[in-house]
């Protein structure tokens, strides 16, 4: 079945990685999702919004968030705004809240008629998929499934980047 999406719409949003590991990334991260909406943005050929999700981990690897949403917007601007608040510290073992990241993005108020991106930055797996140092072997304390939700996000035409920003990544 075709999906009948604008390309003059867009719904773009973000799920980042925030925690200490992150520490050598999080400015280039923020500076390249800045470079990309403005691209973008000066195209003027779309309708866009945009969304970001920053993530680090369960307590007690970390105890400030798990995830935090800002839901879409079309003001450049509070993107930007939230971008500067991102900042990198907290996590513990090596696995982060990735799953909880994605079912947070899946949760977002998409357009049904927009083409719709999440581009995943991170510099480690979510939990339950790698045995090392991993303090919830079993996958994510709640319950998320980082396959099922890509899934659903296919199924929902949500087309997900993942951007390892280290090399084993």
């Amino acid at each position: 079945m075709a999906s009948k999406h604008s390309s003059s719409i867009l719904d773009l949003s973000f799920a980042m990685d925030c925690t200490g590991s992150m520490g050598s990334y999080i400015k280039s991260a923020t500076d390249n999702i800045r470079s990309i909406v403005d691209e973008i943005v000066s195209k003027e050929m779309t309708n866009i919004r945009l969304a970001l999700v920053e993530y680090r981990d369960h307590p007690p690897q970390d105890t400030t968030f798990i995830t935090r949403v800002h839901n879409f917007t079309d003001k450049v601007q509070e993107m930007k705004g939230w971008l500067e608040q991102c900042s990198a510290q907290g996590g513990g073992d090596e696995p982060e809240a990735v799953a909880d990241a994605l079912h947070d993005i899946l949760k977002l108020s998409w357009r049904s008629e927009a083409t719709k991106i999440c581009v995943l930055i991170s510099d480690a797996p979510p939990h339950g998929l790698k045995q090392c140092t991993d303090s919830f072997p079993d996958g994510c304390p709640l319950g998320h499934d980082p396959l099922k939700i890509a899934r659903e996000m296919a199924e929902k035409n949500i087309t997900l980047y993942v951007v390892g920003v280290e090399p084993p990544i």
